[in-house]
């Protein structure tokens, strides 16, 4: 009898709590199976590649600066390099004439100059019709004497257009021979150019316009040791000799003629 008694409440016990249990078998059934997969995936080793693949990497992306000019804008390729200045071209027009020198001193209207060697000498320009004005100019000496080129002032600016030149402290360059006597012509020229250059419109054309003479005076000599080269002692005895002539005969005729007068006077 109490056997009987605890059968039935065993079944009705389980029958009471067969529902639940059931369901959250089922419930939990999917979950199961899921994460069961996602273990057996996990767990499966990778197969192995006979070469390593080298792992991707991104670069930092580059800035760049719009005012830095590019390699191509400065012409060279590789490192960079810093911005360059550009200087503006000038235009002149090939109808204008060269620019040159107008010499002020000396005057060249006051006829031949001639200097003595070893006194100082003054030359003084100005520039005309210059648009491309030289940095700096070149001053010579020509003398046609010895063919030889003397430099009186190299690289002299522009602004001031004047040198003076000391003759008597001049030293001449590269073996030359020292200041002869003979005619001498003044050279200004553009120092980054040459005397043989041909003049361009509006630049300062090689100038070789004044002339000029150099000599060297003598010591003066003595009184009694003075020669005259053009004086001829025989010449001038037989000059005095004919005069006294002329004198006496002139004299004679003038008495004779005054007592003639007073003689045959009535």
């Amino acid at each position: 009898m109490h056997l009987l008694k605890s059968f039935v409440i065993s079944s009705f016990f389980l029958l009471n709590i067969s529902p639940y249990v059931l369901g959250s078998a089922l419930d939990a059934g999917p979950n199961y199976r899921r994460q069961a997969r996602a273990t057996s995936q996990t767990s499966e080793p990778e197969p192995a590649s006979s070469a390593s693949v080298p792992e991707k990497t991104t670069s930092p992306p580059r800035t760049t600066n719009s005012d830095t000019p590019s390699s191509q804008s400065t012409g060279r390729s590789g490192a960079s390099s810093s911005p360059t200045t550009r200087t503006k071209a000038t235009f002149v027009d090939p109808r204008l004439p060269p620019g040159g020198v107008a010499i002020q001193t000396p005057i060249t209207t006051s006829g031949s100059q001639y200097y003595k060697i070893g006194q100082t000498i003054t030359f003084g320009w100005n520039y005309t019709s210059l648009i491309v004005s030289p940095s700096a100019v070149n001053v010579e000496a020509f003398c046609s004497g010895n063919s030889q080129t003397y430099t009186i002032a190299q690289n002299l600016s522009i602004a001031k257009p004047s040198v003076i030149w000391d003759t008597g402290s001049f030293q001449p360059q590269n073996g030359q021979p020292p200041l002869a006597m003979g005619i001498y012509t003044l050279l200004i020229y553009d120092e980054k150019s040459a005397m043989t250059a041909i003049p361009v419109a509006g630049s300062l054309a090689p100038f070789n316009g004044l002339k000029f003479g150099m000599y060297t005076p003598k010591p003066p000599t003595p009184l009694a040791d003075f020669e005259c080269p053009t004086c001829d002692t025989s010449s001038a005895t037989a000059l005095d000799a004919v005069m006294l002539r002329m004198l006496v005969l002139f004299s004679t005729l003038f008495s004779l003629s005054f007592g003639l007068f007073f003689t045959f006077l009535p």
